[in-house]
């Protein structure tokens, strides 16, 4: 081989080392530019992509160092966006108004649990609302109105959303369950939704719950009403009996004392009605600033002192007044209050027994121990069962005439309520037509007496003291 075809092959095996090199090298950076595609899909497909290894040769090595900055920082914007979301939704959680958020499209974006709760709706639906149609989720007739108000003419607006509940009984008053009783009562605030930019995205509304507020109002209206009806039945007859007398000062002697002796009557049952309502107003003005002072005391003195206080009712009626109660049983009390309670539960006992017959009343502990439940039974005519859950409400009475004919104001057993609650109990009735009727205290038993029940092991059985 001559020295030419050495050079020639030299070089071409030259060409082929270096062609190879750049083949390999070019390989490489192939792979590396897929791997990056890769995570640059991965990451507009919203998954998380990896970071890269990045080589020490230029320009890959620089890209994937670029495209690393961009991860973390990506990584630390959805954290950050994490941790609004996770907040934003701990807020609308926590909130006890309910929120609806809604699209132009009349979509449902956001609905919180408060909503569904106040709205009654089932429990699910606030993961399944999202997207849907809000026909579709609330069939409420006057929000929707309210909804396509604000989306035409994007001005704020409010209304009052009534919730009916068919299968509860609307009884007036207030207990500890009004939210699951009776009509609910909302105030729906609609405005526009704007976004960051100011741009209108939808409606927002806030329901606020004020079915408490509408139920006091009722409470006050009737309240205000029965006052007044109360209260003009004995003026009128005053007035009229005093008009009688004054046109005709010289009448019948025998007349004139009739006509006072209902003006005496009616003075009296004018007089009580006043007492009656201021005693009751403040019993609950003491209750709700707490300043009915209790201490522990034994039942059986409150006893005899109600029995007292009604015995010459009782004689009247020759009725029986028995005694049932132990000795030391003891309960957290206000003597005066408590006595009141019980003299008006004996009260409305002798009013509505027949002659001749028999009154209970007992004192024993509740079969837990934690109770004490004071006893007042008659042998009356018994409560229809429809009149019982109104039983306790201010100037509500089962037969009107025949309770205003026994002198009743109609605010006993208001203020027998009133005062279980001044003492932390709650009062009870069980009754049936020609049955008689059986109204139930229930007090904190004292802790001094129930520990030393508890430490003796002590049953103490009650004695029966008759009139």
């Amino acid at each position: 081989m001559s020295g030419v075809e050495l050079i020639l092959v030299a070089i071409s095996v030259v060409l082929g080392v270096w062609v190879l090199a750049l083949w390999w090298r070019g390989k490489r950076w192939q792979t590396r530019v897929d791997g990056l595609r890769r995570e640059v899909d991965a990451l507009s497909r919203g998954t998380d992509p990896s970071y890269l290894v990045p080589p020490r040769s230029e320009p890959v090595g620089g890209l994937a160092r670029s495209f690393n900055r961009l991860v973390f920082d990506l990584a630390v914007q959805r954290q950050h966006l994490m941790t609004q979301v996770n907040q934003h939704q701990a807020l609308l959680g926590s909130m006890v108004e309910g929120v609806i958020a809604v699209d132009p499209d009349d979509r449902v974006i956001r609905l919180n649990d408060a909503a569904v709760a106040l709205l009654r709706l089932e429990s699910d639906v606030a993961e399944r609302a999202v997207g849907r149609s809000i026909q579709e989720v609330v069939r409420n007739t006057v929000l929707l109105e309210l909804v396509g108000r604000v989306l035409d003419d994007q001005q704020p607006a409010v209304t009052d959303v009534v919730i009916r509940n068919s299968g509860s009984q609307n009884a007036p008053g207030l207990s500890n369950n009004d939210s699951e009783r009776g009509d609910h009562y909302l105030q729906a605030q609609a405005a526009a939704l704007l976004d960051a930019s100011g741009k209108r995205i939808g409606v927002l509304i806030v329901l606020h719950d004020v079915t408490r507020l509408r139920r006091l109002e009722m409470v006050r209206r009737d309240f205000v009403a029965n006052v007044s009806h109360e209260i003009k039945t004995p003026v009128t007859a005053i007035k009229g009996f005093v008009e009688t007398l004054l046109d005709e000062p010289d009448g019948d002697p025998e007349q004139t004392q009739r006509f006072l002796r209902i003006l005496d009557r009616q003075a009296d049952r004018l007089h009580a009605i006043v007492e009656d309502l201021l005693t009751l107003a403040r019993i609950e003005q003491d209750t709700g600033q707490q300043k009915v002072a209790l201490e522990s005391g034994p039942v059986l003195p409150v006893l005899y002192a109600s029995q007292e206080a009604c015995l010459l009712r009782a004689k009247a009626k020759d009725l029986t007044i028995e005694i049932a109660c132990s000795n030391d049983l003891y309960v957290m009390l206000h003597a005066p209050l408590l006595e009141q309670a019980v003299t008006n539960l004996l009260d409305n006992a002798i009013k509505y027994s027949p002659a001749s017959a028999t009154i209970w009343i007992g004192a024993s502990p509740t079969p837990d121990g934690d109770e004490v439940q004071i006893t007042v039974r008659d042998q009356g005519s018994g409560i229809p069962a429809e009149h019982i859950p109104r039983l306790f409400e201010r100037f509500y009475r089962v037969d009107r005439a025949r309770s205003r004919e026994l002198g009743g104001t109609g605010l006993g057993l208001s203020i027998v309520k009133y005062i279980a609650q001044a003492h932390h109990g709650r009062v009870d009735v069980q009754s049936a037509t020609g049955q008689g009727s059986t109204f139930q205290l229930f007090l904190a038993r004292s802790d001094a007496m129930h520990a030393a029940d508890t430490e003796h092991g002590l049953d103490r059985d009650a004695r029966v003291t008759p009139m």
